[in-house]
């Protein structure tokens, strides 16, 4: 989609993953960007909409330093799993790009807030045991606060995610909100788990809905991207150590702006490792989330979108 902005042609995205986090976003990411008919920034974080500016004008500063010219018949997509966490993100959306296709991807919301959780451990950003985590978000109050906070922006480092370990789970309360304000037509909700256990047939549907023909097969098909964990190969000191070092610094600051992130991906990829993987949540927590999500389920199950894998460890079978 193009529009015209006095002398300037901008065009706009075809489609948009929202998320949500720690749902295989950047396995869908990479399995996209190789596409011949698909440009995506190089790097999968560079949220547009979290910021104040989301006008016509900055989309186009923003798509020139992101995308290239050369690829205006190409599908232009973006993944931002940032998108499902701010309550106000679906209408600055809708307002800029109305004809957008949104995809989003949804994970057993437990496992998805274990996996936050996790995540915070290895950024050296959480130390307390899952359980004393996760009991102070459970309480009426802290839920409904937690749900309007502004999402941390990393500016100057990792910040703590802890509030949100509950909230980016609610996926029913959030798309709801999506779907008040763009066609249901618009909208295309997957699995986690499906595309894990059927990543052909997952891929196909994403392309149909996009527009483009089945049947690519790209070389991550299959593989876990970004496999989550709660320590890191070298410890997140030496890399608070290593940004210190002024010529360290000055070299890395040489690097295009376009390729850092990539840079800064493929080492959270190497450097990520699991070492909680037969960690089992206890059961009294387990049971109050799966009473919380269970909840959100009903609303989830309001929306056109179809039964998730996971629905029958939160609600009976029948539903």
């Amino acid at each position: 989609a193009t529009e015209n902005i006095g002398d300037t042609l901008v065009k706009n995205l075809d489609f948009l993953i929202i998320g949500a986090q720690k749902c295989a976003t950047t396995t869908l990411f990479e399995h996209l960007r190789s596409h011949p008919d698909i440009a995506m920034p190089l790097e999968k974080e560079v949220p547009f909409f979290t910021g104040e500016d989301t006008s016509a004008t900055h989309w186009d500063s923003f798509a020139t330093a992101n995308f290239n010219d050369r690829d205006r018949a190409k599908l232009w997509g973006k993944a931002s799993p940032q998108y499902m966490n701010d309550p106000n993100i679906a209408q600055r959306i809708h307002a800029l790009m109305p004809q957008v296709k949104l995809v989003a991807i949804l994970r057993d919301p437990l496992e998805r807030t274990r996996s936050h959780f996790q995540m915070g451990q290895r950024r050296a950003t959480e130390d307390r045991e899952f359980c004393s985590a996760i009991e102070p978000l459970l309480a009426p109050a802290a839920i409904e606060n937690n749900r309007r906070l502004p999402a941390p922006e990393h500016k100057a480092g990792y910040e703590s995610e802890a509030d949100f370990y509950i909230s980016w789970s609610e996926y029913g309360r959030i798309l709801e909100g999506y779907y008040e304000i763009f066609d249901p037509s618009q909208i295309l909700v997957l699995y986690t788990e499906d595309l894990q256990s059927a990543p052909e047939a997952t891929l196909d549907k994403l392309l149909a809905f996009i527009g483009l023909p089945a049947g690519y097969r790209p070389e991550t098909l299959g593989r876990v991207i970004h496999k989550g964990g709660s320590g890191n190969r070298i410890p997140h000191g030496v890399r608070q150590w290593l940004k210190e070092r002024k010529a360290l610094y000055w070299l890395w600051q040489q690097v295009p702006e376009r390729r850092k992130g990539r840079i800064r991906f493929q080492y959270e990829q190497w450097n990520t490792v699991s070492r909680t993987q037969n960690e089992t949540v206890p059961s009294a927590t387990a049971l109050a989330l799966r009473q919380h999500y269970a909840n959100d389920l009903q609303t989830l199950l309001t929306l056109p979108v179809d039964l998730p894998p996971w629905i029958d460890r939160y609600l009976p079978v029948s539903h």
